[in-house]
Formats: C-alpha cells, structure tokens, sequence
C-alpha cells in the first residue's frame, strides 16, 4: 500500500495535560450527549482511560478534569465512528465495559510504585508476576519513537515461546499497548507497531481462538490508536498467517497495514536512525538490547525503554 511521506520533525516535547485533541463544535454537540448517557462508574472509566488523568491524585481530580478527560476519549470512537453518534455510544460503552472487566486500570500500574492512587491494589503484586513471567520471552515492548513522535510497539513473534496462558498472553499485548500510548508524544497520541518478522515460522503462530481474541479485542477496544503498523521482512510463511486472519480486521486498520524490507529504507521515511533498530532499516542506531527489570521496574510507565 502506498505511504504518504512524513515530515522530517524529530524534536518533539510531551504533550501537556489539556494540549490534546481538539473537536469541532459538532463534534462537541455530540459528544455532550454521548456523555450525558454514560454512567458515573463509565465516566470514570472513561477518563481513566488516560494515565496522564489516571495517574493524577485524586485531591487534585474534579469533575471538570474528569469530564474533559472522558471527552477526549470517547471523542476517539466518534472519529472512528465517522461521527455516528449512536454508534459511538454502543462501542463506547463496550469498551468501558471490557476496561473494567479485565481490569486495564490494574494491568497499567502494577509497576507504578510511585502512583498514590494505586499503591494498595492487592491485585499489583499478582498483576506483576503474571506481566513479567509473560514479558521474560522479550517478544513485545516499547521502544523507539517516530518523526511525529509516536511511540513504537515493537511485536518481535520469533520470540514468543508458546501459549499456554490466553489469559496473560492477551495481557501482555494490553500492557503493552497502553504503554506505547501512554509514551506516545505525538499530538494525537496515537502509537505505531512494528513487527520483526524475521526468523518466523508457523510454530509461533497463535492458536486461531487466542489469535481472533487479539485481533477483535485490538479492533474494538482501541479506536483509533495506532496509527501505522509495519510488518518488517515478512517470509512466506507469515503472508500465509496473514491470509487467515486478514478477514478479521476492519478496512480502515488494513489500509494502515504495511508489508516493508528493512533493506529498502521505506521506514527512514518514519524513523530517525537515531530512534530504529538496525532490523527495521539500515542503519538503526535504537540497538540496545532489552533489559526487562530496568524496562518494567526502573522505566515509568509514560517512557519507552532506552528513551534518550
């Protein structure tokens, strides 16, 4: 698929609190209602959905905060809703639902020492065991961002060593992707993902219920979120993978799908060398191997690993 070239901008600041997306003011109409609809535990959970606001503490939160917050994440679905109100409501509303059904809130600071709201969550401790026993293969995890200043979600699937928890294994791509938008500077906010394809074979495939589970819970739950996804000398054997759950993915997220060899420098449209890893482009600078303690227990939860 075609690209469009990106700017050449590679300095770029975190976005402050309230320096987000701005909507039209039908847009706004819109979203006042959507809003008025949810409930308060959905308000809540919808402005959780932020770190920046999740992290806050709660003497510093008010409903204004609260409301603007919730705004700007249901204004997400209303864009990838094309501003269809009820839809937006209905897929909204789900998502809430599965926030707070898998417990992202949890899942997000079970490494966050330093968030009063969350210290005592009995769930931290057990959330960190599962997290990092999964995160050990080195398989997903931030690092890197683009010229934009969105954060790369790098999915490397040769490493992963099996299966047997779907459970946590869905977890650790949760984590993970919250993780890149939580690090994202880009003024959308929005993240990519980059896939080392290289070395894969069918036996790192997913099994097709656990494979299905990502794909829907990715399609559904994260309107909006990643912005480009780069599948890096893919073999044959991943192309195939790809025809199987290819129907499972909605139109728009497959225009944002692209097949590209590290050899043809098509990402040094994206990328700096300074912020690529040698396996995404010639040249990467972004070499440094992954140390998981600093990553997971030295890191907060807002950077990417070996930020500079």
């Amino acid at each position: 698929a075609p690209m469009a070239t990106r700017r050449t901008r590679i300095h770029y600041e975190k976005h402050s609190p309230l320096h987000h997306l701005q909507p039209t003011p039908e847009e706004t109409t819109k979203l006042q209602a959507i809003l008025e609809q949810l409930t308060k535990q959905e308000m809540e959970t919808a402005a959780n959905a932020s770190y920046e606001y999740l992290t806050t503490r709660n003497n510093n939160k008010n409903q204004n905060l609260e409301t603007h917050y919730a705004k700007q994440y249901a204004l997400r679905y209303l864009r990838a809703k094309d501003g269809d109100q009820a839809k937006t409501l209905q897929r909204l509303q789900a998502t809430l639902q599965f926030r707070h059904a898998v417990d992202v809130d949890g899942i997000r600071t079970a490494f966050d020492t330093h968030n009063a709201n969350h210290n005592n969550n009995n769930n931290n401790l057990e959330y960190a065991k599962k997290l990092e026993h999964e995160l050990q293969a080195k398989n997903v995890y931030v690092q890197g961002y683009d010229k934009d200043g969105r954060a790369t979600y790098i999915f490397v699937p040769r490493n992963v060593r099996g299966h047997d928890d779907a459970e946590w294994t869905l977890k650790e791509h949760i984590y993970t992707l919250e993780r890149a938008i939580a690090s994202s500077r880009a003024e959308d906010s929005t993240v990519n993902a980059v896939v080392d394809c290289q070395g894969f074979s069918l036996q790192h495939a997913p099994p097709t219920a656990i494979g299905k589970a990502f794909m829907n819970t990715f399609r559904h739950h994260y309107a909006g979120a990643i912005q480009d996804i780069f599948l890096v000398d893919a073999p044959l054997s991943f192309r195939c993978l790809w025809k199987v759950f290819r129907p499972l993915i909605g139109e728009k997220t497959r225009r944002k799908i692209h097949f590209v060899q590290s050899s043809d420098d098509t990402l040094r449209e994206y990328y700096d060398a300074s912020q690529a890893a040698a396996w995404m482009m010639r040249g990467g600078q972004k070499n440094r191997d992954l140390d998981l303690h600093e990553y997971l227990y030295e890191t907060k939860f807002d950077q990417a690993f070996d930020e500079s």
